[in-house]
């Protein structure tokens, strides 16, 4: 089975008509036009994979180096974001702001296939064999399953992706639903606890949390056991400010334990890995988003079986969806990369290379249209 990879200007919204359910509250009147926390119809803005405000905060998540339509390939674990525009029906809704703040749109499904920059490439498609493959929108009580990119069946590469794949992806789709129906019907939620605190913190109570990571826990599981490799993690926060630990497993047999904060657009974390072959190796990530791009510094110093450092590694990569500041042309508006590596082998010269990965400044090619 097939399914066309989508890019950083692919255009996503829900479907049909944009539409979820967020539970609204009215303005303080005499006669509410609709009770407290009520189920609205929502009508959300559509968006670019790209959405600028989850660039800056990394939520995106997007190949640096390789290409498609001199664009950046949408990996695994991508959300466009917060601060996707929303409007209620009716709009009197005080609560629209804070929606708005966490919203998200996020990938749900992968190809355990295909690699690109050392990350699955993400599979969403409207009409992706033998199912639809959608994302999974916010909404509540429930986030919704019901986001797609409008133009990825347009484009020419497509990904393998297999039964595990899909079914990995629904189980995970159904472990977030499944969290909040359950909070909700053990009231696991602390009415007590300010709702922006909740969001911030990631859940209102110890127990909310607890339930909601173990759920994660059996989707990522579930996932290794059906395509031979995902990870397991517990995380706290939101897309402003959150700490993860994962244990992720990759089919050539590498286990990597990392740990990582974010602090809004700034993000530092730490991993150990165990090699195929023996070798194990430390990696030390910080990296500053940006509204039109990031940049990176990676530190990994690789040991051999005999645990004496063999490699050290300095890699620092910046990407820009606006203007490169390595062409010629500066006034010339484009997709670009520049990655710039040191390598220090345990005997003899460090060697350093440049490589600069530049895109299409064609208005079609930004948009995810043919070429």
């Amino acid at each position: 089975m097939r399914v066309k990879v989508s890019l950083m200007g692919d255009v996503c919204s829900p479907v049909p008509g944009s539409l979820t359910t967020h539970q609204g509250v009215p303005p303080p009147a005499p006669a509410p036009l609709y009770p407290p926390n009520s189920p609205l119809r929502c009508v959300e803005s559509p968006t670019p994979m790209m959405w600028s405000p989850g660039l800056a905060l990394q939520q995106n998540k997007l190949t640096k180096t390789v290409f498609h339509k001199s664009q950046f390939i949408v990996q695994e674990r991508h959300d466009c974001g917060h601060m996707i525009p929303h409007i209620t029906i009716p709009p009197a809704n005080i609560k629209l702001p804070f929606d708005m703040a966490f919203s998200k749109r996020k990938v749900m499904f992968t190809s355990s296939k295909v690699r690109a920059d050392g990350a699955q490439v993400a599979a969403t498609e409207m009409f992706g064999p033998p199912v639809p493959l959608p994302m999974l929108c916010c909404g509540s009580p429930v986030p919704i399953p019901n986001g797609y990119p409008a133009f990825n069946s347009l484009h020419t590469v497509s990904v393998g992706i297999t039964i595990g794949d899909i079914l990995a992806g629904l189980l995970a789709i159904t472990a977030e639903i499944l969290g909040e129906v359950l909070c909700e019907k053990y009231k696991l939620k602390n009415a007590k606890v300010d709702e922006l605190a909740a969001k911030l913190l990631g859940a209102s109570t110890p127990e909310e949390w607890a339930l909601k990571q173990a759920l994660g826990w059996l989707s990522g599981c579930a996932r290794i056991a059906l395509t031979g490799e995902g990870n397991l993690r517990v995380e706290g926060g939101s897309g402003w400010a959150k700490v993860n630990a994962a244990i992720d497993y990759a089919k050539e047999g590498r286990l990597k334990l990392g740990a990582e904060v974010y602090a809004s657009c700034l993000q530092g974390g730490y991993a150990y890995s165990v090699n195929p072959g023996g070798t194990t190796s430390h990696q030390f990530t910080a990296s500053a988003g940006g509204l039109d791009g990031a940049d990176t510094i990676q530190s990994t110093t690789t040991s051999g079986t005999n645990e004496r450092p063999a490699q050290h590694r300095l890699q620092r990569t910046s990407t820009s969806s606006t203007i490169s500041p390595h062409v010629d042309r500066p006034s010339d508006t484009t997709v670009s990369s520049w990655q710039r590596t040191t390598t220090t082998p345990a005997t003899g010269p460090a060697i350093s290379t440049t490589v600069e990965y530049t895109g299409s400044s064609s208005p079609a090619g930004s948009w995810g249209m043919p070429l």
